[in-house]
């Protein structure tokens, strides 16, 4: 493994109490850096354990195991993608739908602009024999972004914009949208590893189009209302991978 641990001084190596939160904080970050930098596959608990300086009984105090740093680590990117999003919508002047395409738009920018994490996080999910991860990485994801979706309902059916028979039942299902596209973003990433970037773009394109306009009747809009797709971010997003 290409071991990115950093050099410590014999000032430095010996563990400092930290309160049960910073620890936390400590394990995830030194966790992130070494899945980013080297793969999941090639990092242990135990290279997660020297990085961070921390002994097993500090380790396991908040993760049972490897998969529940993913976990972890997968609701803190959702987080910060939402939260530039959420600001996005924030500025946004106009109805329920200028400011969810708006969300949305963001959330797609902010993708992106991430290279080395989404190239982990599609290796993770759409490598052969990783179904169980993958239900790890979209479920942690949703429980993150549930809130938010259906927050961003209830707002536009207050304001009269959206039409929609339940509220929780429409934003699940937008969600699951989700949670069912590795058949898409493999066969996308597949045409872009081959060198056929344009395939990739269609391919995405194509999906969240279809989405949208499931998404359009469900919130009771008119068709094309509701954008999710922009073949130039989907470019962006393979350059950043290093998949064109």
């Amino acid at each position: 493994m290409t071991q990115i641990l950093r050099p410590r001084t014999a000032g430095t190596s010996k563990r400092q109490r930290l309160a049960p939160d910073e620890r936390r904080v400590l394990i995830l970050d030194a966790a992130q850096a070494l899945f980013f930098a080297n793969g999941w596959d090639e990092v242990t608990v135990a290279d997660v354990l020297r990085e961070a300086n921390i002994s097993k009984g500090g380790f396991y105090h908040h993760f049972a195991a490897k998969e529940n740093l993913l976990d972890a680590i997968i609701e803190r990117f959702t987080s910060e993608a939402l939260s530039a999003a959420e600001a996005a919508r924030a500025k946004t002047s106009g109805d329920a739908v200028t400011r969810f395409n708006a969300f949305l738009a963001e959330t797609n920018r902010w993708k992106a602009a991430q290279g080395p994490q989404m190239k982990f996080f599609m290796d993770v999910m759409l490598r052969p024999g990783n179904d169980i991860l993958f239900g790890r990485i979209t479920a942690a994801a949703a429980t993150v972004a549930l809130p938010i979706v259906m927050e961003m309902i209830e707002h536009g059916a207050e304001e009269g914009t959206f039409d929609v028979p339940d509220i929780t039942l429409v934003a699940q299902t937008i969600i699951s949208m989700g949670q069912a596209r590795r058949t898409t973003l493999d066969s996308a990433f597949s045409a872009a590893k081959g060198g056929d970037v344009e395939r990739a773009v269609g391919i995405l394109d194509s999906r969240m189009i279809a989405e949208a306009a499931l998404i359009d009747r469900m919130l009771g809009l008119p068709q094309g209302s509701v954008i999710m797709t922009n073949p130039q971010e989907f470019r962006l997003m393979l350059n950043a991978i290093g998949w064109s």
